[in-house]
């Protein structure tokens, strides 16, 4: 038999579920804009942008796992 969840584990575990997700998201939306972005010597900002944006998307959601790991991750 598995153990009762506390009310507060489960907001946790919903919390790690949802940075994880976007996370994932954020970087099949980065791995796209780097399959689809032709390879050439130079681009315009225009070119670039949608690129720039989706990286920074993954960096912060990669920040807000590691604030939820310094939080949760040395709970014993």
């Amino acid at each position: 038999m598995t153990p009762a969840i506390s009310p507060e584990e489960e907001r946790i575990r919903a919390e790690l579920q949802n940075i994880f997700l976007d996370l994932l998201t954020s970087a099949q939306k980065l791995s796209y804009e780097l399959a689809t972005l032709d390879l050439k010597d130079d681009y315009s900002r225009d070119e670039l942008r949608d690129l720039f944006n989706a990286a920074k998307e993954v960096v912060s959601n990669v920040k807000r796992m590691h604030r939820f790991l310094e939080r949760y991750g040395r709970r014993r």
